[in-house]
């Protein structure tokens, strides 16, 4: 069933390119993220679509997404802006630790989200006010995993 979905997803993506490099179009490669969301919703879709549902089809669905979607933002802003924008890359692992707590109805997903997405705005506020201010990194992660002890004893006792 996959494959009559990608085929002919793979092939209007060939064809569209050529017709660039020929230039006969004009933009085709800047969209090239469309893919990413593309193949993100298709493993979202399939943790909706079975029965065991396995996380890691949600996880890596919402994960290909969202970077696809960051993508397009820097294909359509600049790719300089990364030397900045890294900690979104955390941010999306959070999101998509995030989407899968939502759906699994899951504490310890939304606390892994809670840290990665905490984590990724500490540091992109530290990179856009001072470079020099990324060891606060470690004091958030280290109160994080503290925060994740504390919960996991919580829980059990």
């Amino acid at each position: 069933k996959t494959a009559v979905f990608i085929a002919p997803l793979l092939i209007f993506a060939g064809l569209m390119l050529t017709l660039e490099n020929f230039q006969i179009l004009h933009g085709v490669s800047c969209h090239w993220p469309v893919l990413l969301l593309i193949l993100g919703c298709g493993f979202c879709l399939l943790f909706f679509q079975h029965q065991q549902k396995d996380v890691v089809m949600l996880w890596l669905g919402s994960f290909i997404t969202f970077l696809g979607v960051f993508f397009y933002y820097l294909n359509f802003t600049t790719w300089a802006d990364l030397s900045w924008l890294w900690p979104v890359f955390l941010g999306i692992v959070g999101m998509a630790f995030l989407a899968v707590g939502i759906a699994k109805r899951s504490s310890l997903y939304i606390y892994f989200a809670a840290v990665f997405i905490l984590l990724f705005v500490i540091l992109t506020l530290v990179f856009s006010v001072s470079t020099r201010l990324w060891p606060m990194s470690f004091v958030v992660f280290g109160a994080g995993l503290w925060m994740l002890e504390y919960l996991h004893h919580k829980t059990k006792g």
